[in-house]
């Protein structure tokens, strides 16, 4: 599903109630939430376009301030969509993973020591040896 601009520029209006600039930290539109950071969200959750298409319809030459605090009293589940869709773009820009001092996920190794011995709990085992009980064979 295709946003056109205006679409996207009622978006970015609405995204920027959600997530101001301050603090060294960008605005949700200068982050690019309406542009790259909403194509990037949709790629994995198309099922938030329609509804999407909806909350900027009705959003449409409405105060965005206004329009949030709203559609959070009185549609919560189009503010869900919002409250999900502008964030997860947001977190998506490198520059603020950068500000947030987050690299994204890498691969680490694993610690080849078992942590689960480091308490004791199971020392009592380790000293008992292995037990069993034989099977019969069938």
């Amino acid at each position: 599903m295709n946003f056109d601009a205006s679409e996207r520029s009622i978006l970015a209006g609405l995204a920027d109630v959600l997530i101001p600039a301050g603090s060294g930290f960008p605005s949700a539109s200068e982050a690019g939430v309406a542009s790259a950071g909403l194509d990037q969200i949709l790629e994995v959750r198309p099922d938030l376009a329609v509804g999407l298409k909806k909350i900027l319809a009705q959003a449409q030459g409405r105060n965005p301030a206004e329009f949030v605090a709203d559609l959070q009293t009185k549609d919560t589940a189009s503010f869900g969509v919002l409250a999900e869709l502008v964030p997860g773009a947001y977190f998506l820009n490198p520059r603020v993973r950068s500000a947030f001092g987050y690299d994204g996920q890498s691969a680490r190794p694993i610690d080849p020591r078992p942590d689960f011995l480091d308490d004791g709990l199971l020392q009592s085992v380790i000293d008992r040896g292995p037990i069993f009980r034989p099977t019969r064979p069938e």
